[in-house]
């Protein structure tokens, strides 16, 4: 098979899982631990553990699917466009909650790494959990951390985000969809907006102005930290 065969199947292989995952999920009433992206993550790892193909294959044949995240994140702007006037108005909030956010998840990956005698690659690694995976990978690159390590702190973080953290607002009693938008983006960066969608509009708004500014931030930050270190 040539190269653009195999990459098209892989592909469509990514898509039909994602697509059977959310089918499921629909249909189980939403049950958080039956995330589609988590569905479609087993699909694909038992799928390549059955053909004995290595990540690296897959990776190197999904690129076009990796380069359209970054268009998918700048057209999030457009719920945070309709919404603007609301964010404006809450402005000094935000900005603390991300800088706290953004020491919280830096410093617990520090504190992870030292803790547990983790290697420095997984320091790094943790340090990008709570980004997305195009600023991740961009962080990781300047501050010397492991592709594969990132793309699963991300993974991890994000899947444990959108399980955990509707849980913890509804037991806190909190239904505002903005706080509840902004918490899901700044912790589970594109799953958290993924599941601020059921919130709606606005919920969808606040979780992209929470991941974009977490990954603003971690991205002049984190580098400066590193070298300091």
């Amino acid at each position: 098979m040539t190269t653009a065969t195999i990459s098209l199947g892989f592909i469509a292989l990514t898509i039909a899982a994602y697509s059977a995952g959310n089918w499921l999920y629909l249909r189980s009433g939403k049950l958080p631990v039956l995330q589609p992206v988590l569905i479609a993550t087993s699909v694909l790892v038992v799928a390549l553990l059955s053909a004995g193909l290595p990540y690296s294959r897959y990776f190197e044949a999904t690129a076009p699917l990796h380069d359209l995240l970054g268009s998918a994140v700048v057209a999030l702007a457009v719920p945070l466009y309709e919404n603007v006037h609301k964010a404006r108005g809450a402005l000094w909030r935000i900005a603390f909650a991300t800088l706290l956010g953004g020491v919280t998840v830096t410093g617990s990956a520090l504190l992870l790494g030292r803790g547990f005698g983790l290697s420095p690659l997984m320091e790094r690694a943790l340090s990008t959990k709570s980004l997305t995976t195009p600023i991740a990978l961009s962080v990781a690159g300047k501050i010397g951390g492991s592709v594969p390590l990132t793309i699963l702190g991300v993974f991890v973080t994000g899947l444990v985000g959108v399980t955990l953290t509707p849980f913890l607002l509804k037991t806190l009693r909190i239904d505002d969809p903005a706080v509840k938008g902004f918490t899901l983006g700044l912790t589970s960066h594109t799953f958290g907006i993924t599941r601020a969608l059921e919130f709606g509009s606005e919920a969808v708004a606040f979780a992209t102005l929470g991941m974009v500014l977490m990954g603003c931030a971690s991205a002049v930050l984190l580098p400066v930290i590193f070298r300091l270190l």
